[in-house]
């Protein structure tokens, strides 16, 4: 089923604007101790089995430094800014496989506009900007990602189930939250019923093997991890689960408010004075224009909005694509059940985790608005969200150039910045 011209304008238009923010500047990319290990070690001849600690102290799996090591040598990537551009580039296509995916596997109307809509959103979204221009595991999922939800959706058919399966076993290899989103989809698919795949109908050999197959290099991982346990304390109990801190992510993820914790601005203790330099952009003849103000304000309406269609009108997901459709199950899969997996071990969640569930707190998003609105209603409060997301991005990359990076956050110097800095303390 083809689109309608107006959807093909706009979703262009998206592109372009999605592409120039993640090229534009690139030598002003964040780059710290892990942006800088994961260049090193993807230029190695090797394949090791333990990747960077994590944010819990336990290393990851060698996969995670392995997908940059094969795209580096795929893309003949040599330097950080050449690997970035590859890793770039790979993300744009994961996301750009949203429109095969909604034209070809979502049949119905309804069904089929909040995932245009997802791509939309997630080529300007300022946080899918920032992890896409740093040299992290995390853009790698939009790829992965999407892979595995095609394979899912037709998981009544023995190779997508198989790579449902090896692709699952994948994503928790390039980062451990892909383990607890691939077991939410496979609680999910046991636990509820579809109106077309019954449970009986999934290929579970398929899923199995393929599953096995894809955790085969987790075995010398595991190894390690039991024989030299670590020793290190990490945060986790009772408080960080009550935090509820993924459906806060979940939640704020796709509106895209607010990149406080990057740019840290000011270090205040509120979000007016963590933001309130930023939100000055973009400076016209030196002087505060407050355009990006205004879109932070545009995102705070409309996360009312969503608040509302949440709490107090109700979700109106089964109203808009129906109960038990796959966009149904795969909703509930990422924000219930990955949302209960991660937060149930009591660690720390960081917004970074949330990737791996792309594209669909997008989704999410758009389905709670269309079906508690309406669709002219809904429509225009995600055009104005998409525009003024367009407007953050693209002053958070004029910033973070305008700055040459942001030392008062957690993104520090620009990468040709640390460049010079490097240089200076050679002749030295």
């Amino acid at each position: 089923m083809s689109l309608s011209r107006r959807w093909k304008l706009f979703l262009t238009l998206a592109t372009i604007a999605g592409i120039l923010l993640r090229v534009l500047h690139t030598d002003d990319m964040e780059y710290k101790e892990d942006e800088e290990f994961n260049f090193v070690h993807s230029q190695d001849t090797f394949f090791a089995w333990l990747g960077m600690p994590s944010g819990v102290y336990i290393p990851n799996p060698g996969g995670s430094i392995w997908c940059f090591q094969i795209l580096a040598r795929l893309t003949g990537a040599h330097s950080p800014i050449s690997l970035e551009h590859s890793l770039q580039a790979l993300a744009l296509l994961g996301i750009a496989l949203i429109i095969p995916f909604a034209v070809r596997f979502v049949h119905t109307p309804d069904e089929r506009e909040p995932w245009l809509w997802a791509f939309a959103l997630a080529m300007v979204n300022p946080f899918q900007i920032l992890y896409q221009r740093k040299l992290w595991p995390e853009p790698f999922f939009p790829f992965f990602s999407m892979i595995f939800l095609a394979c899912w959706w037709r998981r009544d058919r023995f190779w997508p189930a198989f790579f449902w399966g090896w692709v699952g076993a994948v994503l928790g290899q390039i980062h451990m939250s892909g383990f607890f989103f691939a077991a939410a989809f496979l609680i999910a698919s046991l636990a509820i019923p579809h109106s077309q795949i019954a449970v009986r109908k999934i290929k579970w050999k398929a899923w199995f093997f393929g599953s096995v197959l894809g955790a085969m290099p987790l075995l010398p991982w595991f190894y390690e991890i039991l024989a030299h346990p670590v020793h290190e304390k990490f945060v986790r109990g009772w408080s960080e689960i009550l935090q509820l801190k993924f459906w806060v992510f979940w939640f704020s993820n796709p509106i895209g408010f607010h990149l406080g914790n990057p740019l840290g601005l000011l270090r205040g203790q509120s979000t007016w004075a963590q933001l309130s330099d930023f939100l000055r952009y973009p400076l016209i003849l030196d002087h505060a224009s407050w355009i990006n103000a205004a879109a932070h304000l545009v995102q705070l309406v409309i996360a009312a909005a969503l608040a509302v269609a949440v709490f107090r009108r109700g979700l109106g997901i089964r109203k808009w694509i129906g109960p038990f459709s796959n966009t149904f199950i795969a909703l509930v899969a990422a924000g219930i059940g990955f949302g209960i997996l991660l937060t149930a071990t009591g660690i720390t969640i960081r917004r970074y985790y949330m990737m791996v569930g792309f594209p669909l707190e997008f989704v999410w998003l758009a389905v709670c608005l269309l079906g508690a609105y309406g669709t002219p209603r809904a429509r225009t409060w995600l055009g104005a969200l998409w525009v003024s997301q367009v407007i953050v991005s693209a002053c958070f990359v004029l910033y973070i150039h305008t700055n040459q990076g942001s030392t008062q956050g957690d993104y520090g110097d620009a990468y040709h910045l640390v460049l010079k800095k490097k240089a200076a303390l050679d002749q030295h």
